[in-house]
């Protein structure tokens, strides 16, 4: 028996399985210890300074959540404007690359208020000159309206049109199944789009009139730092780099936005062209074609000699690039795939920060780098829209805008649920869908993760079509079996992660728990059952739990019979999960079908 006084806290009952658990209550050993200046929060749960309500006080929070006494005449500055230099130190700077474009359209309003309500750092979004050198905000690098996404064109490049005819642009977020292969037919634009159901956005993602820049820096007005992108794809924009900075340059000294706007460009000489306009340049080369690339993109003294400070690299390229710039005194932030795993690399290298597409998913990856949460709802795939570290292996290369269902699933509107196509995968092993608004685990020793799943088409061969869980991982480094040849994995990426286990279901019937005991080992099935098949078009119920050295999973079918496996092992217990859809693996045909999940939960045990 164990009893504890306040502000000791106890859980558990003593057992091997639920072994006393000691803590402390930080509002019984805190509240009465505040002295003055200093007030305990029972609310936040935090110890707060307490700043004084009497008349002719200034002293107040910062925009950077620090004590802040303005100076001046007035004891109402502009306390929360960030500028450039105000950027947090090493390396703790978050950017959102294309407002934070896993969530929203790359030029939407509503995404734009979407990074201000969450504080990023920096806000990044790219930026096209229109025929009467306005600044106009641009989907994508090629610097046309959206193909097919507009009430007016199909494509057309910006430079080409006025800023006027740009205002009274309606845009969509995507149509009613694939945005981008959408056929609008003869009768384009207005008779065939029908519903325009949010495509990559997920359902119902809101329509919104095509912004100009100065609308965006208008609303932003030093909350944040804005990165306005310029520089075009080469290959396919119309104009030079040179051209699309006219518009972004204007609009920075229209709205005197030099403390807290930035430039990024490809070229050099348009950065001393930014420098000279007294804005802030941004070096923002391309990609490397192949993962862990050693070449520099610029020379070092090149930069340094043109009085360059800011860069944003590819992950892509060797931890050695990154350092060569930061040893020189250059601010090097990393364009990532957002997830926890990059910031770890982040942090060991010492840059300034990340920009990223899911910059919520990734700031929270570190304790403490916000105070603010990212976890979400049980299920977002129930609001038909996507999750904060939804992540795949398509997102890590930046894929947003093909095909919804092959890059990360998709939602429709008469059921919930997120829809894992045929094709997921391309015909290799472990792809799969980070679960990011659960990770890590609160819990990684004791925990329960219930789902459902069906299979919406069945694959030709059964005994090889398997959907599931994989979890246990200690970090969110993507799972994907990525091969060893050049025409399948183009860019050299290296094989995903296999030190996890899997919970799975095969078509044929078959329930089991597998694991991968090192990095280089075949999998290892550690329980297996032999169940009735399952139904196409019927959900099944799953439960997963992990209690000390157990693992049990369970199969609840659609007329209430369970079927369960369990495990004696412990050499996993990371806090990071995936839902998975394995079709085939590499050498092996084609296996297509189409699955679905919904109600994906994770509860510490008790809960």
């Amino acid at each position: 028996m164990l009893e504890v006084e306040e502000p000791l806290t106890k859980s558990g009952n003593g057992t091997v399985s639920s072994p006393w658990r000691l803590g402390v209550s930080l509002g019984g050993l805190l509240a009465d210890a505040a002295g003055q200046g200093l007030k305990w929060d029972a609310g936040s749960e935090k110890l707060n300074v307490c700043l004084s309500r009497d008349s002719g006080n200034s002293l107040r929070f910062g925009g950077d959540g620090c004590l802040y006494a303005p100076g001046g005449d007035t004891p109402v500055p502009e306390v929360c404007a960030r500028p450039i230099e105000s950027l947090p130190e090493a390396p703790g700077v978050v950017g959102a690359e294309a407002l934070a474009g896993l969530h929203g359209p790359y030029s939407s309003p509503h995404s734009l208020e979407y990074c201000l309500a969450q504080g990023f750092d920096l806000v990044g979004f790219c930026v096209a000159t229109s025929s009467d050198d306005v600044g106009v905000v641009s989907d994508y690098w090629d610097h046309y309206l959206s193909i097919g996404r507009t009430n007016l064109y199909v494509s057309q490049d910006i430079r080409r049109v006025s800023s006027s005819t740009i205002k009274s642009i309606y845009s969509y977020a995507g149509d009613e199944n694939d945005p981008v292969a959408y056929n609008p037919g003869d009768s384009f634009p207005i008779a065939d789009r029908t519903d325009r159901r949010g495509g990559w956005w997920g359902w119902l993602a809101p329509r919104y009139y095509q912004p100009l820049v100065g609308e965006f820096l208008a609303r932003i007005d030093g909350k944040a730092v804005a990165l306005m992108d310029c520089s075009p794809h080469p290959e396919d924009a119309t104009y030079p780099e040179s051209v699309a900075l006219i518009g972004a340059v204007r609009a920075v000294q229209q709205y005197c936005a030099q403390s807290w706007a930035m430039i990024g460009v490809r070229e050099i000489e348009n950065a001393e062209t930014v420098a000279a306009a007294g804005i802030t340049p941004v070096m923002m080369p391309l990609e490397p074609d192949t993962w862990g690339s050693d070449e520099l993109p610029y020379p070092v003294e090149d930069l340094t000699g043109a009085g360059i400070e800011w860069m944003v690299l590819s992950y892509f390229h060797a931890d050695s690039v990154f350092t060569a710039y930061k040893d020189a005194g250059i601010q090097v932030l990393m364009w990532g795939d957002s997830r926890h795993s990059t910031r770890a690399r982040i942090e060991g290298l010492g840059i300034r920060g990340g920009y990223m597409l899911d910059p919520l998913y990734y700031r929270g990856g570190t304790p403490g780098a916000s105070e603010y949460g990212y976890r979400s709802e049980h299920d977002p795939w129930e609001h038909r829209r996507p999750a904060s570290g939804q992540l795949t292996h398509r997102t890590d290369q930046h894929d947003v805008l093909s095909t919804p269902g092959l890059v990360r699933g998709r939602a429709e509107g008469d059921e919930q649920g997120l829809i894992l196509p045929a094709g997921f995968g391309s015909d290799m092993g472990r792809p799969a869908v980070l679960c990011g608004w659960e990770c890590p685990l609160t819990d990684p020793e004791n925990y329960r993760i219930t789902w459902e799943m069906k299979w919406n088409a069945m694959a030709p061969v059964a005994a090889r079509a398997k959907m599931g869980i994989l979890f246990g991982a200690e970090t969110d480094a993507n799972p994907y079996a990525w091969p060893d040849d050049p025409e399948i994995n183009p860019a050299g990426f290296p094989e995903g992660q296999k030190t996890l286990y899997r919970a799975y279901q095969r078509q044929n019937g078959e329930i089991g728990i597998g694991k991968w005991a090192a990095q280089d080992a075949e999998i290892e099935y550690l329980a297996t059952a032999s169940t009735p098949a399952p139904e196409q078009g019927v959900y099944d119920h799953y439960d997963l739990e992990v209690e000390g050295a157990k693992i049990t999973f369970t199969r609840t079918m659609a007329d209430g019979t369970q079927h369960t496996v369990t495990a004696e092992d412990d050499q996993y217990r990371g806090g990071y999960f995936w839902i998975e859809k394995e079709e085939s693996f590499e050498g092996q045909d084609a296996n297509r079908f189409q699955g679905k999940f919904r109600n994906v939960a994770y509860y510490r045990q008790g809960e």
